[in-house]
């Protein structure tokens, strides 16, 4: 497979624009059934494995990324439920509401804001892409798609299911900006009066010049940014368990996932146990190839974050040969220019190392512990709280109890968007509200209120009766 795309122009983007604002009043007055019911259809073609479109998607995403062919099926495989999700509550979410005052009836509209500049990443391709369109396409807005630079073809390929499917091409259009035009051609996209929305899903740093640059011409947005997802071991956890979801949570997709299990903390009495479960859990496993980062420059700077952890008095926990830490980063051979860090978890790391703090974005993962002698549960739960939200980070976590009550008291404690009981971190169901706290974001994707988050407000006031002439000389004037 050879593919190459030209980038687009300012020239290319205008045309674009002006052609999701030419099929605006067209899509957002098509009825949502009638939007629902083409939804259906990409669901439907996507489970028909006569169309195609499955392995279309998969092996775009295969040539494009060193991501595993598991881990792309999972999500092909899991956006028909996804789709019929949204279309389930669709009519719930978008119908009008009459609220009742004591001197009129006020009819509130849910309105598209118009065109959505959809900016998804490339590490989870699938479900990233098909969620910054369909959701605001379903909302009645047309969608400009500015391609990850990672995968262009893969996301152009969804656009292309959808437009097969029944959506006016014109009300999904879809560019490729090269990463020295980014500066000015992004700006030029957001300063455009014609777009009304942007969302972008990705690095905390991008997410800033994209919220700066939103923020300087007033433009909406939601922003699903980065993660340092903590898991706190409680005292009567599974550990055997616990160990298994923290290491698919870890390591799942070589840790670039927003929602990757970054920071493990546990009491000091359970810290042996918990490594051997650990260790008991990755000798199990097969030996499969290594997955390779997206860029040279991201392994070199999770080398560095790792030399200085072991250089402040970390180890490692993870002794297989094949595996262990002192395995040097190598090219993946079919990765292009990306190398490749092997699956770390690292012990004894303290709230002072760089590592504790700054995402990693990789197949690392670090244990904090805390000391129990002597000490009262309530205070120690106390202080693994404090642990978990010392961040500047706060999309998910994960508490592991056998207790659910106790568990969830916990979690009704924890800074982050989401918080999963005795599962793994990276998890977001498309009928529940998913997006950050702090530097993860703002704004939801999925469920009732990530459908909302695509449209804007209308309230219509209908008084009782006639209006009579205002009393103007009582307001003195």
């Amino acid at each position: 497979m050879r593919i190459r795309y030209e980038a687009s122009t300012l020239t290319d983007i205008q045309q674009a624009i002006t052609s999701c604002q030419g099929a605006l009043q067209s899509w957002a007055q098509t009825p949502v059934n009638d939007r629902c019911e083409i939804l259906l259809r990409a669901a439907r073609l996507l489970e028909d494995q006569s169309t195609g479109w499955s392995m279309r998607l998969r092996d775009a995403n295969r040539y494009e990324t060193d991501i595993s062919d598991f881990w792309s099926q999972a999500q092909i495989d899991e956006a028909p439920g996804s789709i019929k999700s949204l279309v389930g509550f669709a009519g719930r979410a978008l119908e009008p509401e009459i609220v009742r005052l004591p001197e009129a009836t006020v009819h509130i509209t849910r309105e598209p804001f118009g065109i959505c500049l959809a900016m998804p990443a490339w590490n989870a391709v699938h479900a990233l892409t098909m969620r910054s369109i369909i959701t605001p396409l379903l909302a009645g807005n047309t969608v400009l798609l500015k391609t990850s630079e990672t995968t262009p073809y893969t996301q152009y390929l969804w656009a292309t299911l959808l437009h097969e499917a029944g959506v006016p091409k014109a009300a999904l259009n879809v560019i490729h900006i090269a990463p020295k035009d980014a500066p000015v051609l992004v700006e030029a996209l957001i300063s455009d009066k014609r777009i009304r929305h942007v969302n972008f899903t990705g690095s905390t740093r991008v997410g800033s010049i994209i919220a700066s640059l939103a923020g300087r011409y007033l433009k909406p947005t939601l922003m699903e940014l980065g993660g340092k997802a903590p898991v706190i071991i409680l005292p009567d956890a599974d550990l055997e368990i616990a160990a298994s979801h923290i290491i698919f949570g870890a390591f799942m997709n070589a840790g670039q996932l927003c929602m990757s299990t970054e920071r493990i903390i546990v009491q000091a009495s359970q810290y042996d146990a918990l490594v051997d479960a650990f260790r008991a859990a990755w000798k199990g496993l097969g030996r499969g190839r290594t997955r390779a980062l997206y860029s040279k420059t991201s392994a070199d700077r999770i080398n560095g974050l790792l030399d200085a952890a072991l250089a402040q008095g970390a180890i490692s926990l993870l002794d297989d040969s094949e595996n262990a830490l002192t395995t040097k980063t190598t090219a993946s051979s079919q990765s292009g220019p990306g190398t490749v860090i092997p699956p770390t978890l690292l012990g004894r790391v303290t709230r002072e190392m760089k590592i504790f703090r700054e995402e990693t974005f990789a197949p690392v993962a670090v244990v904090i512990v805390v000391a129990d002698k002597g000490r009262r549960e309530e205070e120690l739960i106390t202080e693994m709280v404090d642990l978990a939200n010392d961040s500047d980070y706060g999309l998910t976590a994960a508490v592991w109890g056998r207790d659910v009550k106790q568990a969830l008291a916990v979690a009704e404690r924890i800074e982050a968007g989401a918080v999963h009981l005795n599962k793994p971190t990276n998890a977001d169901p498309p009928n529940v509200p998913h997006g950050g706290w702090k530097s993860s974001g703002w704004g939801r994707f999925n469920g009732v209120e990530g459908l909302r988050s695509f449209t804007q407000s209308r309230s219509i006031e209908i008084p009782y009766h006639d209006s009579h002439p205002m009393p103007l000389h009582m307001f003195g004037l």
